[in-house]
């Protein structure tokens, strides 16, 4: 009996524990936040730009149906995700996706408003890639398309100008649009390999979009064999696109 009265106790201490300890979600159509990463995400600046987490979540999910309609994945959603995108705040390393659905957005960027949310949204839509450049090249080419603000690592400008002043860099034109992860290249924290990478990645796709188009881009983009699908699909081999990008952004 007294076994008995000491479970109930026990039990009934731990309910309103339970409740207190709970997170509340806000959530979109594809997209949510806790309310305990939301204050983390709004508490660098006093004047944020979202006055509720519903605004930001109703952007986000903007940008999620703009991008999927351009790159032909409206399946994404019910396809390759069967739960929402969340948003979670960091401190000290870039917006970076930290999981199948779960985007870290630098809580500094995302006070002075050029947090990339429409890049790393895209990120995760195209998912799974044979080029990392070109996963991170099309990111960035869909944050200034989409995105309604300007982000790192153009800063809203041209890329095919920013990309002039890395075309003597040979470490990062040799891993451009071509297959895997470039490992020997610092790219987790921000500095000049990530900079400069980024940069020669999104002029290097923007040229594909402006040349032949969002449908071969993403035909090329999936394939197994990446290096026969540049010939087959656009005729040249990558290192012959290369060449005719550089000579367009020279």
């Amino acid at each position: 009996m007294k076994r008995m009265v000491a479970l109930l106790l026990l039990f009934g201490l731990l309910i309103p524990l339970t409740g207190v300890s709970a997170d509340q979600f806000h959530t979109g159509r594809y997209t949510l936040v806790r309310e305990s990463e939301w204050e983390l995400l709004t508490s660098y600046d006093e004047v944020n730009r979202y006055q509720h987490p519903q605004e930001f979540l109703d952007i986000a999910d903007n940008y999620i149906e703009e991008i999927t309609v351009y790159l032909g994945r409206e399946d994404w959603f019910t396809n390759l995700y069967h739960e929402r995108i969340e948003f979670i705040a960091t401190a000290a390393l870039p917006s970076r996706p930290t999981a199948s659905h779960i985007i870290a957005l630098n809580r500094h960027r995302l006070g002075l408003d050029n947090a990339p949310v429409a890049r790393e949204i895209t990120s995760l839509i195209v998912r799974s890639y044979n080029s990392y450049t070109l996963k991170i090249g099309i990111s960035a080419a869909m944050q200034d398309r989409f995105g309604t603000n300007i982000a790192p690592y153009n800063w809203g400008q041209d890329p095919h100008i920013l990309a002039r002043q890395h075309t003597d860099q040979e470490q990062y034109l040799q891993e451009v649009g071509a297959p895997g992860w470039p490992r020997h290249l610092d790219l987790y924290y921000p500095g000049d390999d990530r900079e400069g990478l980024f940069v020669l990645s999104q002029s290097f796709v923007e040229f594909l979009l402006e040349e032949f188009g969002v449908e071969a881009f993403m035909e090329v983009y999936d394939s197994p064999d990446l290096e026969g699908a540049y010939k087959e699909v656009m005729g040249l081999s990558l290192e012959e696109l290369r060449d005719r990008w550089l000579e367009k952004i020279k």
